[in-house]
């Protein structure tokens, strides 16, 4: 008995609750209803198309870069008898900057010169017994080639026997090294940085609408953050094919002009670009725009009822965009009230 009565109270309990959402969504329709027939219009608010001064300049920051940059690598195994050079020297191309043990390698390589020499001598010695017919063709091949496999060993020791001396591949500052009196080093150990200063490069990004009025060559002024009240200049020697992950694209100014030398690798620089500026065109603010910057439109008015245009554009600023083509000076375009807007929506000024 107890559990009918418990499921007649629940049956009244969900009815109840059912009529009462049922009588709220009624409710809410008719409101809505009515709030469409009281409105029949919606406001908005509109802006002129306008010809403006337009100033295509930008700036960009970047670091500045050594010109070139290596690490060197030991290519031979051995303990360092002899330091020429140590970190903050400079270096001219072809310096030895540490010297790696090579007696032994000198030991093999005497020997394999010792051997080249007697093998030239075989050489010339069947050449004569060949040309009076002493000796047999295949003996005097046998001995050339002979001469070529001592000529080949002498090559590879004389190579090595090289290698012993590290030399510095560019010429440039030593900014770093990992070598000390007695250490081992082996092939592919890292010896030592090295930085080229004497042309620097101030490396920048920028957007793909400012990429597109850069060209090479095109020179431009440089301000270095931590020199006050002093302007170089740098001319555009790299242009990248390809975004980065930030879709920026990567320009390479290559510093040129006199006091070079107050800038060091690692300081932050503003490079300037400027460009011939075309005049006035015809502009309009982003808020104008809907859809995206590669399909662009906007909506005017005609006869109080919304009118879809589309448009080519090009982005100028944050919040301004140039109008390439689809509006002329003075057209009204929408700019507030868009969320509703659609085509032939019945709108009014505000």
């Amino acid at each position: 008995m107890k559990k009918l009565i418990i499921i007649g109270f629940l049956f009244i309990g969900v009815s109840a609750i059912a009529f009462t959402l049922y009588n709220n969504k009624n409710e809410l329709e008719e409101a809505a209803t009515l709030a469409m027939k009281s409105s029949e219009y919606i406001s908005v608010t509109v802006e002129k198309v306008e010809e403006k001064d337009v100033n295509r300049n930008f700036e960009a920051n970047g670091v500045f870069e050594p010109s070139q940059e290596l690490k060197l690598m030991s290519e031979t195994s051995g303990a360092i008898v002899k330091i020429n050079k140590r970190k903050g020297d400079y270096v001219k191309k072809g310096d030895v900057i540490v010297q790696v043990d090579d007696r032994l390698i000198r030991s093999d390589y005497t020997i394999a010169q010792l051997n080249l020499e007697q093998a030239g001598k075989d050489v010339k010695r069947y050449e004569n017994l060949a040309n009076t017919d002493a000796i047999t063709k295949k003996q005097l091949e046998d001995n050339q080639k002979a001469y070529n496999i001592a000529e080949a060993q002498f090559s590879a020791l004389q190579k090595r026997l090289d290698d012993t001396q590290i030399k510095a591949p560019i010429s440039g500052y030593i900014n770093e090294e990992y070598y000390e009196m007695g250490a081992l080093v082996s092939p592919g150990m890292a010896i030592a940085d090295l930085i080229n200063t004497s042309q620097l490069k101030l490396s920048v990004h920028v957007t793909e609408n400012e990429i597109s009025k850069v060209k090479l060559g095109d020179p431009l002024s440089v301000r270095v953050n931590a020199i006050k009240g002093e302007t170089f200049t740098g001319k555009v020697d790299f242009i990248s094919k390809k975004a980065d992950g930030s879709f920026k694209y990567e320009v390479i100014v290559l510093m040129t002009g006199s006091n070079l030398d107050k800038i060091n690798p690692g300081m932050f620089g503003t490079a300037a670009f400027q460009f011939a500026q075309d005049g006035k065109v015809l502009q309009i603010s982003r808020k104008a725009i809907v859809g995206s910057l590669k399909d662009p439109g906007v909506y005017t008015i005609q006869d109080g009822k919304a009118v879809y245009r589309p448009i080519k554009i090009n982005p100028l600023t944050e919040g301004s965009i140039e109008v390439l083509d689809g509006l002329n000076a003075s057209d009204e375009v929408i700019v507030s009230g868009l969320i509703n807007v659609k085509e032939g929506t019945p709108v009014k000024v505000q």
